[in-house]
């Protein structure tokens, strides 16, 4: 139903909008001029990246009922023009083309390794040669003990989802399984990298 779509969106929207606003500051866009952000939830990281940058274009890839309630994000956030939704089941149905990246956030700490893997061969597949993956995720240390945060959310991820927060050698790994080179870590807000 949209009611509880509408209420889930407006938590994770509220809970994620710092982040949001982080990384469309510190992430480098140089040639990227088509983002497709999967599982983007309300929008909030195409929103807040169109805003910040007025030539990138975006579209939010979601369920049919959330893209809804992302419409109205997006129409909220004054870059209608800008950023668009696409009805797609990211495990069920073919994954558009065109997009000079792809991004997602916190979708991967959901997954299982086998999973995340899987998700990497999509994303390699639906992109252009020289193309970008971006994962928005909170990394554990390479030890995978800390930082606390993190590693007290992962503990949650483990019990309440098939996931787990990555260390970024896990991701890279990961990444470089599908086929993705020159892979690099950089800070975009507090424990989010």
């Amino acid at each position: 139903a949209i009611g509880q779509a509408e209420r889930i969106a407006a938590s994770m929207h509220s809970h994620s909008l710092p982040a949001a606003i982080a990384a469309a500051r510190n992430y480098d866009f140089t040639g990227i001029e088509r983002i497709l952000d999967v599982g983007g939830g309300s929008g909030c990281f195409m929103v807040a990246m169109a805003q910040a940058h007025s030539e990138l274009k975006a579209t939010v890839m979601e369920l049919g009922t959330m893209c809804d309630v992302a419409a109205k994000y997006i129409g909220a956030g004054g870059v209608a023009a800008q950023v668009d939704t696409k009805a797609v089941n990211m495990f069920r149905e073919p994954w558009p083309k065109g997009y000079d990246a792809i991004f997602f956030s916190n979708i991967w700490h959901d997954w299982n390794f086998r999973t995340c893997a899987w998700l990497a061969a999509r994303a390699y597949e639906a992109l252009p040669r020289g193309g970008r993956i971006m994962l928005h995720e909170a990394l554990l240390d390479d030890d995978g003990n800390g930082p606390p945060a993190t590693a007290a959310f992962s503990m949650l991820m483990l019990l309440a989802t098939q996931g787990q927060q990555f260390t970024f050698g896990e991701l890279k790994a990961l990444l470089e399984s599908a086929g993705f080179e020159r892979i690099k870590t950089r800070q975009t807000a507090s424990y989010y990298s």
